[in-house]
């Protein structure tokens, strides 16, 4: 589930360890399979580590809950709509 919004990455120095990073890219990947930004947040906070909820630190870190906020506005910040435009040589025509 997290290669679906992380860019995976492992080292032949740590076998056992698998590095996780968020990026523009990976989470507009996600965007096209249609995965949401809520949907995203939801999973990191159900999935967070169990140190993380017996503190006072929050489950996933706002600067990460913001920036997937901001990329997921900046998909929606430019929309296309078809349009007509009707050109009158002749006012004439037209009676008002």
């Amino acid at each position: 589930m997290l290669g679906l919004f992380c860019d995976v990455q492992t080292f032949r120095s740590l076998p056992n360890i698998v590095f996780y990073h968020i990026t523009r890219d990976s989470v507009k990947g996600a965007f096209k399979l249609s995965i949401m930004a809520k949907q995203i947040l939801r999973f990191l906070k159900m999935h967070a580590h169990p140190r993380l909820r017996s503190s006072d630190h929050p489950l996933v870190p706002t600067n990460v809950q913001d920036q997937i906020w901001l990329w997921n506005r900046e998909r929606k910040r430019v929309q296309s709509r078809r349009y007509i435009s009707i050109s009158v040589r002749m006012h004439k025509s037209f009676k008002l």
